[in-house]
């Protein structure tokens, strides 16, 4: 349905511009996507296909503005792959750290922080944690919308959703500097566990430039 074109912005995996046929062919004003491929490294580990399923069962429950969205999961012999919306702008942590010709003002700040929250709210309120929020995560698309990346690490905040022995900190799942303390200490996921990362990236946001 896709084929790979040029490269747009890397998380977990790699992460392509591709055109996806159908909509060419149905004549779609945007008939382009993002494919995400996992890496090498995430391949290899044994949990790797049940982590990418779980990333697209998940995310493609969160319908939101401020969340992006994945379409589907699929793999091609041993590549897996998520094909997602694809987003035109800068990763929140390139912004930050005065990597682009973006410059925010005191009004913008607080509408980033508005829309991460508002992102995390909807996907709290289905039952689901990121469990490593990072500006690496956000991204800061050109018309000001902002989307949080990556909820492939997330899990249900209910441990009924999903009763095996899953941890994602097994793959990584976890930033150290936006970790809470019970994250350290590897207890289950919570929602205050993204609260407390927002927190940071709160200040972050209104203490950068």
């Amino acid at each position: 349905e896709s084929s790979a074109a040029s490269d747009v912005y890397k998380r977990q995996g790699a992460v392509f511009k591709a055109l996806d046929l159908i909509k060419q062919e149905a004549n779609d004003e945007e008939p382009y996507v993002a494919i995400k491929l996992i890496t090498e490294n995430f391949k290899q580990h044994p949990q790797a296909f049940i982590t990418l399923q779980r990333e697209a069962k998940k995310t493609q429950t969160l319908a939101h503005p401020n969340i992006v969205t994945v379409y589907d999961f699929d793999k091609d012999g041993d590549m897996f792959y998520l094909t997602m919306e694809r987003l035109s702008g800068h990763p929140l942590v390139d912004v930050l750290k005065g990597k682009t010709n973006i410059v925010l003002s005191q009004t913008q700040k607080i509408d980033v922080i508005r829309q991460i929250s508002e992102g995390l709210a909807y996907a709290h309120s289905k039952g689901i944690v990121h469990s490593d929020l990072k500006p690496a995560n956000i991204f800061y698309c050109d018309d000001g919308t902002v989307k949080v990346l990556d909820f492939g690490i997330a899990r249900a905040a209910k441990a009924s959703k999903y009763k095996d022995n899953y941890d994602v900190s097994e793959l990584g799942g976890m930033t150290v500097s936006y970790a809470s303390p019970e994250m350290m200490r590897y207890e289950e996921p919570d929602t205050r566990d993204d609260i407390y990362a927002f927190g940071i990236i709160a200040c972050e946001i209104l203490g950068d430039q």
